[in-house]
């Protein structure tokens, strides 16, 4: 059983869907969530964040390892607004 995914992590997916490379499917929207709510977390604790710990998130949340550089850069520019 998944966690409780905040709402402000479906807006993350829903934005980043909106600018993926790649169609997002409406099933992949609760996985990309997850995600986003994995990596955030670990951002905001200041934890360090590596391409296997990326993996892992990846995996925990169901989604693609294509998507892992595409996200990281989604966030780094959105970080930059």
């Amino acid at each position: 059983m998944r966690p409780q995914i905040a709402l402000k992590y479906y807006d993350i997916a829903e934005e980043y869907a909106s600018e993926s490379e790649y169609d997002v499917s409406e099933a992949e929207f609760e996985a990309l969530a997850h995600y986003f709510q994995l990596l955030l977390t670990r951002l905001s604790n200041n934890e360090e964040i590596s391409e296997e710990s990326q993996q892992e998130m990846a995996v925990e949340a169901g989604i693609e390892a294509r998507r892992i550089d595409e996200i990281a850069n989604f966030l780094n520019q959105w970080g930059n607004e």
